[in-house]
């Protein structure tokens, strides 16, 4: 029989080691844009593409691992991370809504001057507590050599292109760091795609 008990300490400890201070507080950044204007947006980010060098693009049928959007009329979301940051796109009927948690980014930001495009989430009254907890996701699909696979497969989405550019390991996983305001989270910031030992790594997937 398992001890099931749960060491308060333990988390207490866990929960100060978590507390976001001054020096590494994010910057958090969101607002939203023309639907048009989604070309200008991703120019006005291009400069920092070297710090944020994983880029997903969800079309209507399909998602792809590149540098632009194959089909940018029919994209509905983009995710662009990397150790310098996260920039999350979202398409809303006639408008993209958008949020950027990563290193400080010099503001203005170009051609997105108004305050609906571009907001700072710290402003001078805000006055929160955040914690990080650094955490780990498993992705779709396990690369099977023996059975000729040379891309990742996995039954329950066998229609979906799982191709995750420079991975060598049998596993992918998804790196982030989830912030929580009175343990309820607030943010998510991805980080960097990963290979590895699945017993070293959390369960779950991104189904």
């Amino acid at each position: 029989m398992s001890d099931k008990s749960v060491n308060f300490q333990d988390l207490i400890k866990k929960m100060k080691e978590a507390t976001v201070t001054a020096a590494n507080r994010p910057t958090i950044l969101g607002g939203q844009f023309a639907v048009d204007r989604l070309g200008d947006f991703l120019a006005a980010w291009r400069g920092r593409w070297g710090t944020m060098d994983q880029r997903i693009w969800e079309h209507i049928s399909f998602i792809e691992f590149a540098d632009k959007p194959k089909e940018p009329q029919y994209l509905q979301r983009a995710e662009i991370f990397g150790e310098g940051g996260h920039l999350s796109l979202r398409r809303d009927g006639s408008r993209w809504l958008w949020h950027y948690v990563g290193d400080p980014v010099p503001l203005p930001l170009e051609g997105f001057a108004k305050r609906e495009e571009c907001e700072n989430f710290w402003t001078d009254d805000r006055q929160i507590e955040l914690r990080r907890y650094d955490e780990q996701v498993i992705l779709w699909g396990k690369r099977d050599r023996e059975k000729g696979h040379t891309i990742w497969w996995e039954d329950r989405v066998a229609a979906a292109n799982l191709d995750y550019p420079n991975q060598k390991g049998e596993r992918v996983y998804l790196d982030f760091w989830r912030y929580t305001q009175d343990e309820q989270t607030v943010f998510v910031r991805y980080r960097k795609l990963s290979s590895g030992n699945p017993a070293d790594k959390q369960g779950g997937y991104n189904g």
